[in-house]
């Protein structure tokens, strides 16, 4: 799949990831006070984080994933994101392309209903399927046949620049995953990522500003890879890595 293959409205940025503890997390907070504000998603969520839940496809072997950590650098990864973790609230739902291609990467998403949702899971059809995301993503899976495999959720903090740049920050609380065929599965066993660390997010389309600059190097980040796709197939699925038929 080329993003030149159709014409959307697009995201393409550049994303620096970095585990932290707490303690650095309160420090880079009151290092970017000054320079970023909340967006609108945490200032109205309850104590200022907001629930993220994704699906993820792959391959029955998994070829996105290790696409993923071979370090190719023309990857894909197909998702549908949800901000609720109830069904009954009849939340909003993104069905999301996110493509990378070197340092950069793009995003297209679409929103649908949660009958949508449910059908497409059933039927790999949309019900109402003519936005080219929609129509994209169909042809997609059925080409690659791929299956959902892979709940991931968290709490998040967004932050934007106040200057107006295009600087987006997030700070993702209680990373965690779990198999599932389902957006909103009846029943799930979640395993944590790592029980103290969190994840800072950095995405930008040009240069860092000098103060973003600054709070990186006083706090020592290092950038990690840290795609919680790949990190949730890991510990959720662990016979992905050493198969259970495999000499120990």
């Amino acid at each position: 799949m080329n993003s030149s293959d159709f014409e959307l409205e697009t995201n393409l940025r550049y994303e620096s990831k970095f585990r932290i503890n707490d303690h650095q997390y309160f420090t880079i907070k009151n290092g970017l006070y000054p320079y970023v504000k909340m967006d609108t998603f945490t200032q109205i969520a309850p104590n200022n984080r907001y629930h993220v839940r994704s699906l993820y496809f792959d391959t029955s072997d998994y070829h996105i994933y290790f696409e993923k950590i071979g370090g190719n650098s023309d990857r894909s990864k197909f998702r549908i994101r949800t901000y609720s973790d109830v069904i009954a609230d009849r939340p909003d739902i993104r069905v999301e392309m996110k493509l990378r291609r070197a340092d950069l990467t793009e995003k297209y998403g679409a929103y649908i209903g949660i009958e949508d949702c449910q059908h497409f899971l059933k039927t790999r059809h949309w019900l109402n399927g003519e936005h080219p995301v929609l129509m994209e993503f169909e042809r997609q899976v059925l080409l690659r046949d791929l299956k959902p495999k892979l709940l991931v959720e968290y709490s998040r903090e967004g932050y934007d620049a106040v200057d107006g740049e295009d600087i987006r920050i997030t700070f993702d609380h209680q990373v965690s995953s779990a198999p599932s065929q389902s957006l909103f599965p009846n029943t799930v066993f979640w395993h944590r990522h790592y029980e103290q660390g969190i994840v800072l997010e950095i995405k930008h389309k040009g240069n860092l500003p000098s103060w973003l600059i600054r709070v990186v190097k006083e706090n020592g980040l290092r950038l990690v890879a840290n795609s919680k796709f790949a990190l949730g197939i890991e510990s959720s699925q662990p016979d992905i890595l050493m198969p259970a038929w495999s000499d120990r």
